[in-house]
C-alpha cells in the first residue's frame, strides 16, 4: 500500500515542510519512507502513552452507544434494559434498580437526600428522587443531561 504525503509551505500541528521529512531523514541515514513510519511510529507512542489513544479508540472501534454513554465490553442485557428504560422515558436510565442507593454520585447527595431515596417504597420512586437530587446539586449542563439520555 502506497501514501501520498501533502506538503505545506508552513508548519503547524497538521502540517510540515518537504524540508523537514529531509532533514530528518538525512539525520536518521534512512530513506524518506522510512523517516515517514519512524515519525508515525513516535507519534503513535506519544499518543498512546499520553492522550490514552488505545482506549479512545477501543471505544470508537467497540463501544456501543446508548443514549450519551458508550459502553465497552458490558453485558448485552444491560445495554438492552438502559435501551428500554431511554426508549420508554425512565429516569436515571443508565442505572440498574440495585445500584440507585449507591455509587460515587449518590455519596454526593446530603445525608437527608440519600436517606429520602432509601425510604422511597420502589425502584420508580428512588429514580425520580435522585434524578431531581442530582440535577438540583449539579450546575453541570452535561451531568443533567447524562441522567436523562
Amino acid at each position: 500500500m502506497s501514501l501520498v504525503v501533502r506538503f505545506s509551505d508552513q508548519v503547524s500541528k497538521f502540517e510540515t515542510t518537504h524540508q523537514r521529512l529531509k532533514d530528518i531523514a538525512e539525520f536518521l541515514g534512512v530513506s524518506q519512507n522510512k523517516a515517514v513510519a519512524f515519525a508515525i511510529n513516535l507519534a503513535w507512542e506519544y499518543l498512546a502513552e499520553h492522550e490514552d489513544m488505545r482506549e479512545g479508540l477501543e471505544f470508537k472501534r467497540h463501544g456501543v452507544k446508548v443514549g450519551g454513554v458508550t459502553y465497552l465490553n458490558h453485558d448485552p442485557a444491560f445495554i438492552e434494559r438502559v435501551r428500554e428504560r431511554i426508549a420508554n422515558g425512565v429516569p436515571l436510565p443508565h442505572e440498574d434498580d440495585e445500584s440507585l442507593e449507591g455509587g460515587l454520585l449518590f455519596m454526593f447527595l446530603s445525608k437527608e437526600q440519600q436517606d429520602a431515596i432509601r425510604a422511597a417504597t420502589n425502584a420508580d420512586e428512588k429514580r425520580r428522587l435522585k434524578a431531581k437530587f442530582l440535577k438540583e446539586n449539579s450546575p453541570d449542563e452535561a451531568v443533567d443531561n447524562f441522567y436523562a439520555s
